[in-house]
């Protein structure tokens, strides 16, 4: 499984037509999420050590580092993070159709 194009979100979401200002927002919006989401999940899965650890590395706004941190902790992060992706672009999806 790999991650969406810009272009295919667009298209998943409906937004083609959509003012590119607005596209950029809503995006930006759901990267938002989508973050907040994966944070949300790394966190359940670190010990009380790691979070600590995790939160002294990005107090040093070294993201390889964080991200090296991250992956090493976290088994198979990477699907993980487009599973989480995947899953909060079908919700605006569908909601998006529902309106």
């Amino acid at each position: 499984m790999q991650t969406m194009t810009k272009d295919e979100v667009i298209q998943k979401l409906g937004i083609v037509n959509v003012e590119p200002e607005v596209q950029d927002e809503i995006l930006q919006n759901l990267a938002s999420t989508v973050s907040g989401r994966i944070l949300n999940g790394v966190y359940e899965r670190l010990s009380d050590d790691d979070i600590n650890e995790l939160e002294r590395l990005t107090d040093t706004d070294d993201e390889g580092a964080v991200e090296w941190f991250i992956k090493s902790k976290f088994e198979n992060y990477d699907e993980y993070a487009i599973n989480v992706e995947n899953e909060v672009i079908n919700e605006l999806a569908s909601q998006s159709k529902q309106t």
